[in-house]
């Protein structure tokens, strides 16, 4: 996009011709990513951009374009140039340095909030806060502690909890591998979590827009992909209070091994599929706290 000065783009033009250079580029939905780059230089909802689409565009209003254009095109995550990501009805800030939310994630909350009566949760790997904040404004009588080792995630998922109201959340910077503050967090109703699951050596087979922009402390383990669970089955029991419950999103295909992980660890296991039937949610009980069907 380089409009000589005298040349005018309105909206119509603008998204005409994003829609066909996205295209070129392969960028997944390229009218529907123009439309919100628009909205958002314009301080729009997308949808107001029908009823203004003979608008000119100014040049300050064009110089943010090329930059956001120039920035898709070279695969960066949509919602990392709009710094917003919409999770279970609300807009997060997002930030390079945390993963951005994704709607199985939404499904994992869903899953967690309907089956547990939760007073106390703990969010493993907080990230943006998306889950930490949806579980304290969902359920508001819940306590929220919300962990990360990444300090600059912190930061984003505390700016999250103070715009969208979540009081009832505690952050703290703390390992959840290998950190012996781990204990000094107490017991919980509910632990959940969406841990790094790609293995080390899937990391190359991602998506440019995951593999080169998203974290990758937040995607992968650097190992096998199950780094996290063995941790998760290892001190669940002694995190949990009675009647608690560990819920888990999964990586494909491991549904089997994380599941028998649980098991042996003395847990009874449910497995949830997401929309797509894939086995997406683990839900972690105590053998001795599922009750006899007898």
């Amino acid at each position: 996009m380089n409009p000589r000065q005298t040349e005018i783009w309105t909206v119509i033009r603008m998204v005409e011709w994003g829609a066909s250079y996205f295209r070129q580029k392969r960028i997944d939905s390229p009218r529907l990513t123009i439309e919100l780059m628009l909205a958002h230089v314009l301080g729009l909802k997308r949808f107001d951009l029908y009823m203004q689409f003979d608008r000119p565009l100014v040049e300050t209003e064009l110089e943010k374009l090329r930059g956001m254009v120039k920035r898709r095109a070279a695969y960066e995550p949509l919602q990392y140039i709009l710094e917003e990501a919409d999770f279970h009805g609300r807009t997060f800030k997002v930030r390079p340095g945390v993963l951005i939310p994704r709607p199985e994630t939404e499904l994992l909350v869903d899953e967690a909030l309907r089956r547990t009566r939760s007073l106390r949760c703990l969010d493993v790997g907080t990230g943006s806060g998306c889950i930490a904040v949806t579980v304290a404004l969902e359920r508001p009588e819940t306590e929220v502690v919300a962990i990360d080792v990444s300090e600059e995630a912190l930061q984003i998922a505390q700016e999250n909890a103070q715009n969208l109201g979540a009081e009832r959340v505690e952050f703290r910077q703390i390992d959840f591998l290998s950190d012996e503050s781990l204990g000094s967090l107490g017991s919980f109703d509910l632990i959940i979590s969406n841990p790094p699951y790609v293995s080390g050596g899937e990391i190359s087979e991602l998506q440019i827009e995951i593999r080169d922009h998203e974290p990758h402390i937040a995607v992968s383990d650097g190992a096998d992909g199950l780094t996290f669970y063995r941790r998760f089955a290892a001190v669940g029991t002694s995190m949990l209070r009675r009647d608690g419950e560990i819920f888990l999103e999964l990586g494909y295909g491991m549904a089997d091994a994380v599941g028998k992980m649980f098991e042996q660890a003395g847990f009874h296991v449910d497995i949830y599929t997401d929309f797509d039937r894939i086995e997406r949610i683990l839900r972690a009980r105590k053998q001795s706290e599922v009750a006899s069907p007898l």
